[in-house]
């Protein structure tokens, strides 16, 4: 394909799985997703109660931006991209060994100021891909923001033109794109140890009580605490803010 990466040459002979054998411990099908960071949460799960050293192999669609950020992935958490080899029918298997745990040892903070689908969908992705990353994410919910935390909430496009068209735009995600929505991402991020801090006046004036958000564990602060977290922050992703009636 014209637009593939520069790829790791086919298996070497030195590529050997921790059992002793060239083969695999593990397999991630991530066929469905044009989302790298999604790509490299499948294999972080895979990973997980194997060896260091154990090979997973990994089914991505052939497109240059997700074996770079394959190759990225690896780089920075101290895993090794031993193999990569198109199969012929628009897909790429990918070998990966499993290293030492790795700490980033860096901190990304990410204010969610509206519930508008178009407006949150692209922070998450940054959330995310700091997370498989190994960074310490913080995930900020401020303003109409809680309602994201809300268990059974579905955000909606924003407008009334655009609010009639988000199932659309939903299936369009999940089936063609493999694209989390904001409840899944919310869930893959605190799968992967990110610490949510959501607004109380907020929570307040958007009719969202402490029991019914969905995640397990959270502070509940404002405005100073989001000032703080900023400060230390070395990494800052802001979402639209836009005032929504509550």
């Amino acid at each position: 394909m014209g637009d593939s990466a520069p790829r790791p040459s086919a298996r070497r002979d030195g590529d050997v799985a921790a059992n002793g054998t060239s083969d695999p411990s593990r397999r991630v099908d991530a066929r469905g997703t044009w989302k790298p960071y999604m790509v490299a949460y499948e294999v972080i799960k895979a990973m997980r109660g194997v060896p260091s050293g154990s090979l997973i192999e990994v089914v991505t669609k052939d497109n240059a931006g997700i074996l770079q950020d394959l190759q990225t992935w690896c780089e920075a958490t101290g895993n090794e991209l031993t193999a990569s080899q198109p199969s012929g029918d628009g897909l790429v298997v990918s070998l990966v060994r499993k290293g030492a745990p790795q700490a980033s040892g860096r901190t990304m903070t990410v204010i969610f100021s509206t519930a508008a689908l178009e407006h949150v969908v692209f922070p998450f992705d940054k959330a995310l891909a700091g997370a498989v990353l190994g960074m310490q994410v913080n995930a900020v919910f401020e303003g109409a923001g809680v309602r994201l935390l809300k268990r059974g909430y579905r955000p909606k496009l924003s407008g009334v033109i655009g609010r009639p068209f988000s199932p659309m735009v939903e299936r369009v995600m999940r089936r063609q794109i493999g694209w989390p929505l904001p409840g899944p991402s919310v869930e893959a991020l605190e799968d992967l140890g990110a610490q949510f801090y959501v607004c109380g006046p907020s929570m307040f004036g958007y009719g969202v009580r402490e029991d019914e958000l969905m995640v397990k564990r959270c502070t509940i602060g404002a405005v100073v605490t989001w000032a703080d977290l900023l400060s230390r922050s070395d990494v800052q992703v802001f979402s639209k803010a836009q005032f929504e009636k509550p």
